[in-house]
């Protein structure tokens, strides 16, 4: 299924998207984030430009992940009391039709995936870090939870969000798998992903080509 071109609604610019399911893009030559509606796009929210923290990856990198080869999409930073992390969005040659979360913070890394609901989600307010909790044939234990925000973000992306939006999460493991998984409660849905763990070793990215 090819993807047509479409046009930055701010600056003119042609944005060719690559993830036939992408909900929101952001401009790369004026940071103007704009929602697919439709099929064209619509300007939402003020422009944020991410600032750069000399971090290996980027929007637009291809490389590899655990010796899958991938391309990065585009990236979220949220924001909480003591810091920021971020979320680039990849998708895999081998699995065209699904992204992942490549979740970056202070040097350490998780590939997360979505994964669907099948009953009821934990309240954020009575979830208790410490304390493991019975969610969908498995023990989730609580690590941390804590109030965030959505900073901005960069290239495509499969959600629609605002720069500024709150965007709590409980973080946790999966007991007896040691896999990770995380609780994002935004303020119009809550998400649920599992992960692994990834050595930064098993991150291999091409330098990025500046033109010239």
């Amino acid at each position: 299924m090819s993807i047509p071109e479409l046009h930055c609604p701010s600056c003119g610019a042609p944005l060719k998207l690559e993830y036939r399911f992408s909900k929101m893009v952001v401009c790369g030559f004026c940071d103007q984030l704009s929602y697919l509606e439709n099929g064209g796009l619509v300007a939402k929210g003020e422009k944020v430009k991410l600032s750069d923290y000399g971090s290996k990856l980027y929007t637009g990198a291809e490389g590899s992940i655990s010796h899958r080869l991938m391309r990065v999409l585009g990236r979220l930073r949220y924001e909480y009391p003591d810091g920021f992390w971020d979320e680039w969005c990849i998708k895999f040659d081998d699995n065209e039709d699904q992204y992942f979360w490549l979740q970056e913070d202070e040097g350490d890394y998780a590939l997360y995936q979505e994964i669907s609901v099948t009953e009821n989600l934990p309240v954020f307010d009575k979830a208790l870090v410490g304390v493991a909790y019975p969610f969908m044939g498995n023990q989730f234990f609580v690590s941390e939870k804590n109030k965030a925000w959505i900073v901005g973000g960069e290239g495509e992306l499969p959600h629609q969000v605002i720069p500024g939006e709150k965007a709590d999460f409980i973080d946790g493991i999966i007991v007896g798998k040691g896999a990770p998984a995380s609780f994002e409660i935004m303020q119009t849905e809550t998400l649920y992903y599992t992960g692994e763990v990834i050595h930064p070793d098993n991150i291999v990215i091409k330098p990025k080509d500046y033109g010239y």
